[in-house]
């Protein structure tokens, strides 16, 4: 029994909870809701770009949302390889033209580092090579 649907729910099994938490959250970007999607937020939610992407970072829950909606819709973003450790979880994002975010490297790559408290997200860092990303989450690469 070969299938996508097989796939992904046993993918979705083994998820922790601050990974389902940033699951959850792409899959809420992906189809726009943004009232589900503010609510697994925390009020003083933050993202900071990579340091050489060329957007302001977003200072409110609102701009995270905001923000969140059109990088899903722009670059069809979804998280891939997620790892947990503690509080915070690293994702490699899967998607287009990831260059434009600030992603580095021979095939453009963006991670992002996030804070999940209490089941919401308190922030957002992203990070444009996996060295930087991995010292970030206290991971050696």
């Amino acid at each position: 029994m070969r299938g996508a649907s097989r796939g992904r729910s046993s993918r979705r099994c083994r998820l922790s909870p601050n990974e389902e938490t940033i699951d959850e959250v792409f899959r809420l970007a992906r189809r726009a809701d943004h009232q589900k999607l503010r609510m697994r937020l925390h009020d003083d939610a933050t993202w900071r770009p990579a340091p050489t992407a060329k957007w302001k970072e977003c200072e409110t829950a609102d701009e995270v949302v905001r923000t969140l909606l059109w990088r899903a819709e722009a670059n069809r973003l979804r998280p891939g390889q997620m790892i947990d450790v503690g509080d915070r979880v690293l994702v490699e994002l899967r998607g287009k033209r990831l260059d434009r975010l600030g992603a580095k490297g021979l095939v453009p790559r963006l991670f992002q580092i996030f804070v999940v408290r209490d089941g919401k997200v308190a922030s957002i860092q992203d990070y444009g090579r996996r060295k930087e990303a991995y010292g970030a989450a206290g991971l050696s690469a």
